[in-house]
């Protein structure tokens, strides 16, 4: 990984977590998500509800970089539960 995109991932990580400790949210470590062909992007799971966060340094047009239920909402909201 270059060093531009690796200072992406960062800043979109940075963003991410910020955005998920607004929403009381401890989040894991991210890791990568990848197959044998490329990188999807990286996730990072809450240790108190499960909810995550994924972040993508390259979307395709019709995606965002930052996404999740950890950034939507807040840690102990019943959503993910189905209720």
């Amino acid at each position: 990984m270059s060093e531009s995109e690796t200072n992406l991932v960062t800043r979109l990580e940075v963003e991410a977590l910020e955005a998920a400790r607004f929403r009381n949210h401890r989040m894991s470590m991210f890791t990568m998500v990848s197959n044998d062909y490329r990188v999807y992007g990286y996730d990072s799971t809450c240790l108190d509800c499960g909810m995550d966060v994924r972040v993508n340094p390259h979307p395709a047009p019709n995606q965002i970089d930052i996404g999740g239920e950890a950034v939507a909402l807040n840690c102990g909201d019943s959503f993910t539960q189905g209720n």
